[in-house]
């Protein structure tokens, strides 16, 4: 197994935007995913202003420097954009900062998912308590 990269082990170090925002917020949305074979699972708190601007992002993780660094990175890099621009968020863009190798792929896809996930679930919940 490679070892991280430097960009990747300043992430896994000193990770930013580590922790929870406040569920009780009804601007903030958590959603959790996981992946199954290898026990991986991360976490993202996201805050969204009314005008569909995300304000805050929090991460936690289980799992390898890899998937630390992803969640970090992710949450350095959403902030200030709007939900559509957060939906286009790709997980190469993970993948190209911080050299993820090959065999650790779904470290970034598991951002990308919860990021997907969170705003699939912020909309949803709009949707329902919009009149």
């Amino acid at each position: 197994m490679r070892e991280l990269s430097a960009a990747a082990r300043t992430y896994f170090e000193q990770p930013c935007h580590v922790g929870d925002l406040d569920p009780q917020d009804p601007a903030v949305i958590i959603t959790e995913v996981s992946e199954p074979i290898s026990g991986a699972l991360l976490r993202l708190s996201m805050q969204i202003d009314e005008q569909g601007e995300i304000t805050a992002a929090r991460f936690k993780a289980y799992g390898c420097g890899w998937l630390i660094a992803c969640g970090s990175l992710l949450t350095d890099l959403i902030p200030g954009k709007n939900l559509t621009e957060a939906a286009q968020f790709r997980h190469h863009a993970l993948v190209e900062s911080l050299d993820v190798p090959p065999e650790k792929l779904y470290c970034a896809v598991l951002a990308e998912t919860a990021l997907h996930t969170a705003l699939h679930d912020y909309t949803a919940r709009r949707a329902v308590t919009s009149p």
